[in-house]
């Protein structure tokens, strides 16, 4: 009974995971899709072929979009389904031979649907996209989390709706985000809004993207549901949240990532670990394995490390007071220098930590200080900001 048992056992987890299927490649810097070797091409034919396969226990639809170096503009996918590939053949084949035909053609990215979250009546399957200072950012994602908790990090917990109002999730025609259509938003397109809020707030894609998932898994999402392949056409980040999620290939010439590759083959794909990131750029290929880094203080309580930014100083130039804003979080207070154009320091005082917010920081020059040009540092545990005033008496 107990060796049956074993058995069974063994069965139930080798069955792989019902979950969307995620597949993404990119070319080493000098080739393109249609400049790749037949053996090559044939080796990314035969992933589609088995994400083909897959397609027929994905019910919710598939998508392939293609990055290229010739794109002007927020890029689209080349075809977004709401049935399985399955029942779509000719069409999935087509849309496949005009991604390996693209003209500068580097970047692959196809999505699977199987639906656990909003709307499925509709061609929904990711990737999900943001245009941000002239690129398309593009996130695919497996795995299911509570959309209020994803609302309430974008929202400092409804405190502050400004993102969602510039940016309003999806609802696919079922009314307002914020009432009727709020079943139909995903996940996943909440998660891609958070994300490009940290990105925006650092100004760093890496930092954005790490700052983002500490924060969710901060917040209780789990990392087994955060299986994420991210990219804005020049790079990939995948991100594993649970081992074996997402494996990776490297070829001669081209990357690859799967959750699920092709059995029969005689590539070599290795898998990402638990909560590592790998990133993928055309030259090789970096893996982050400390990529997650929320951590227990004394007391035994989980933090995230400090990140914090500093708008530009208002009004500039200014001949009274000038003030500034600081948004993120520190784990210790911020010390505020001023600083001549000459290096010398002119003032100091420090404000108290900040936890996800806004801080709005005035500043009056002492009676005695000359006009001219003068810099505002933001320190706090090593990190800095600085921004450049005009004072002028």
């Amino acid at each position: 009974m107990i060796y049956l048992k074993s058995i069974v056992l063994l069965i139930i987890i080798s069955q792989p995971i019902q979950a969307c299927r995620l597949w993404a490649v990119c070319t080493k810097t000098d080739k393109t899709f249609s400049t790749m070797s037949d053996d090559e091409r044939s080796e990314v034919e035969a992933q589609l072929a088995e994400f083909y396969v897959q397609s027929k226990s994905m019910q919710n639809g598939w998508s392939l979009m293609c990055y290229s170096d010739l794109q002007d503009g927020p890029v689209e996918p080349l075809y977004r389904s709401d049935s399985p590939a399955s029942n779509d053949s000719l069409l999935y084949w087509s849309t496949v031979n005009s991604l390996l035909n693209a003209d500068q053609g580097r970047i692959g990215i196809g999505h699977l649907r199987l639906a656990t979250s909003g709307s499925n009546e509709i061609p929904n399957p990711h990737p999900w996209i943001f245009y941000s200072q002239e690129k398309s950012y593009s996130l695919i994602h497996n795995g299911t989390l509570d959309k209020q908790l994803v609302h309430d990090l974008i929202t400092d917990n409804g405190a502050d709706m400004s993102w969602l109002d510039a940016h309003p999730p999806n609802t696919f025609g079922s009314g307002d985000w914020g009432g009727d259509g709020w079943p139909s938003v995903v996940d996943s397109e909440l998660i891609l809004l958070y994300v490009m809020k940290m990105v925006e707030l650092t100004e760093d894609m890496y930092e954005g993207f790490q700052i983002a998932l500490n924060n969710l898994i901060q917040a209780g999402a789990s990392s087994f549901q955060l299986n994420l392949i991210f990219s804005d056409g020049d790079v990939i980040m995948a991100f594993g949240g649970g081992s074996y999620a997402l494996h990776f290939l490297e070829s001669e010439e081209y990357f690859a990532v799967m959750t699920q590759p092709p059995q029969d083959m005689d590539e070599e794909w290795d898998h990402i670990v638990a909560q590592e990131l790998i990133i993928i750029d055309g030259d090789n290929i970096s893996r982050h394995p400390d990529f997650i880094t929320v951590v227990l203080d004394d007391n035994h309580q989980s933090f995230i490390p400090s990140y914090f930014h500093m708008e530009p100083a208002y009004p500039n130039p200014f001949n009274s007071s000038v003030q500034f804003v600081l948004n993120g979080t520190t784990i210790a207070p911020i010390q505020v220098s001023v600083y001549s154009i000459s290096g010398n320091k002119v003032d100091e005082f420090n404000v108290s930590s900040i936890s996800n917010e806004k801080r709005l920081v005035g500043w009056t020059p002492p009676p005695n200080l000359s006009s001219g040009t003068y810099f505002i540092n933001a320190n706090s545990n090593n990190l800095a900001q600085t921004r450049k005033i005009l004072f002028i008496k």
